[in-house]
């Protein structure tokens, strides 16, 4: 058994999975920067044992992180209950794809990397434009496998606390997809321009992206908010919300034996 360990900013999304690469079971809890070795594994040894899987099977570990402050916690973690030093992800290890050659790879997020590394695998031989619809909007642009370039900007809910903590009188507004784009009080009116001009930001986005690179491609969206975004654009071929825990899976069978 593998444990897969994503540490996105705003949840930390762990999975068991067999050695075929099946999720056997997976739990997601809030990222906190204060967050002890031992609080996570109370939350890890509670999920293998409502799922009935034997702690003793557990063989290696591989954690994708945008959080550095968490990510000694994570190894002491893998350390001091599995006597295994997680394999984390980075530029450093085997990757299958390249990076053209005026990308300034240096920095370039692992949660970006498990999600390209998936893609291609799933879809080989494709024009390739992937989108992450977290706390931050990513997305990647791939051609025989190259990766060519990409993007970031605010997601829904970073946008919604961005009105609220920026003005005096907008109250915090929680995110859900509005029944209409005429809002009838302030929340609706907030919830729908946010809903609304995200769903176009991403539409014209994706149409400049194709008139760049000159050729159509295979849009995938993937992410929480993907369900609610991904409906609305007919744009987007693939939502795959478990594309990043697979992306672990796919990078852990390529580096196993990466020197720790």
């Amino acid at each position: 058994m593998l444990i897969t360990i994503d540490i996105g900013n705003t949840h930390i999304v762990t999975a068991i999975l067999d050695n075929n690469g099946e999720i056997k079971c997976s739990f997601r809890v809030s990222t906190k920067e204060k967050l002890t070795e031992d609080e996570f594994f109370s939350y890890f040894k509670t999920s293998l044992d409502y799922n009935k899987i034997n702690i003793d099977t557990i063989e290696d570990i591989i954690i994708s992180s945008v959080v550095p402050n968490l990510n000694q916690v994570f190894n002491y973690f893998g350390i001091k209950y599995f006597k295994k030093i997680p394999l984390n992800i980075s530029t450093d290890l085997k990757l299958p794809f390249r990076f053209a050659e005026n990308i300034n790879s240096s920095g370039f997020g692992a949660d970006r990397i498990i999600n390209i590394v998936e893609a291609m695998k799933e879809y080989p031989d494709r024009t390739l434009i992937i989108f992450d619809l977290g706390t931050a909007t990513t997305y990647e642009v791939l051609k025989n496998n190259t990766y060519i370039g990409g993007g970031i900007f605010p997601g829904i809910e970073m946008s919604l606390n961005a009105l609220f903590s920026s003005t005096a009188k907008l109250p915090k507004t929680s995110f859900s997809k509005p029944q209409t784009v005429l809002g009838y009080n302030i929340s609706t009116a907030i919830q729908g321009g946010i809903f609304y001009g995200y769903i176009g930001q991403l539409k014209e986005i994706i149409h400049a992206i194709k008139k760049e690179i000159k050729e159509d491609a295979t849009v995938i969206v993937t992410g929480g908010l993907g369900k609610f975004v991904a409906p609305e654009i007919e744009e987007i071929n693939v939502y795959d919300p478990e594309l990043g825990l697979k992306g672990l899976y796919t990078l852990y069978q390529l580096n196993k034996n990466y020197k720790r």
